[in-house]
């Protein structure tokens, strides 16, 4: 009984420990050398040369071009991560209140974008956004737009793009805590005289301010980290942090100027991790 006792605890570490071994073989150990490559010199055309500097990341926040793409980043990753929440709280509120059978259908549309690979996504908008696009024609039936009109590489597409991609995600996250309320919450605020406004903001919104918070972090995370989509769907002059990493990597040849910029990244995402982590414990504690 004692060592079965004695045993308990290790038991959920026996467990994550294989798991565990993949995070730190396939992530931990490549980080810790994107770290240390961080701080080599770069010199003439070598990718980089073993040394110790801090020069690459004081030329983050010194020039401008830099800081420019980083804020550029994170404003084009707020906007679609709000949009994001609202759009996949809204569907995922819709299937909730659906009967099973209306549910299975509006999931199996959720995971469509997740079967189809980047990049077949990005040539699916490359049709939707031209001038002579379905976005355009649709446009120009309804006659909401009198000549056909372009909003490829625009800001606009790659943030429509970032959103199509980061979305069923969000819905999934928002769905799960939905699953977890009793919808007799309704009928009990409807008998107490509360519209379907206030039942919303009142009741709905406080029971799933968790879901919001990781669906909003978990939204933000990719729309930061994603290379593809805004360089593909935006303008030129569209810099992301994904790009000047790709840029100072393939282009330049300088691998410590991409892994500062990485390291960067990493630290952003870890930042919004644990803002997050720190919510639902407030969350948790409180409704202990």
């Amino acid at each position: 009984m004692t060592t079965a006792a004695s045993g308990r605890p290790l038991t959920p570490w026996l467990l994550m420990a294989p798991a565990l071994v993949i995070v730190i073989v396939f992530f931990g150990v490549p980080m810790l050398y994107m770290l240390r490559m961080s701080f080599n010199l770069h010199e003439g055309q070598k990718l980089y040369t073993p040394g110790f500097t801090l020069e690459h990341y004081g030329q983050l926040f010194a020039n401008p071009l830099f800081t420019g793409a980083m804020w550029t980043t994170v404003k084009l990753a707020l906007a679609a991560s709000v949009a994001t929440v609202i759009i996949g709280y809204a569907f995922a509120l819709l299937v909730w209140l659906k009967p099973a059978g209306w549910r299975l259908i509006f999931i199996g549309l959720a995971l469509c974008p997740l079967l189809i690979s980047e990049i077949a996504i990005i040539f699916g908008w490359w049709m939707f956004f031209p001038k002579n696009g379905l976005m355009s024609y649709a446009l120009l039936s309804s006659g909401l737009i009198t000549d056909k009109v372009s909003l490829m590489y625009t800001e606009f597409a790659a943030f429509v793009g970032l959103i199509y991609i980061t979305l069923p995600y969000c819905f999934f996250i928002l769905l799960s805590i939905l699953d977890g309320i009793d919808k007799r919450v309704l009928e009990a605020s409807a008998d107490l005289g509360a519209g379907p406004l206030s039942t919303f903001i009142e009741v709905l919104v406080p029971l799933t301010r968790t879901g919001l918070a990781v669906a909003f972090s978990q939204s933000f995370i990719w729309s930061v980290g994603t290379y593809a989509t805004p360089s593909a769907l935006g303008p030129d002059t569209l810099w992301t942090v994904g790009f000047l990493i790709q840029d100072q990597m393939l282009g330049k040849h300088n691998w410590p100027m991409a892994s500062a910029f990485s390291m960067i990244l990493v630290l952003g995402v870890a930042a919004v991790m644990v803002v997050t982590r720190s919510f639902m414990s407030k969350r948790q504690s409180f409704h202990v």
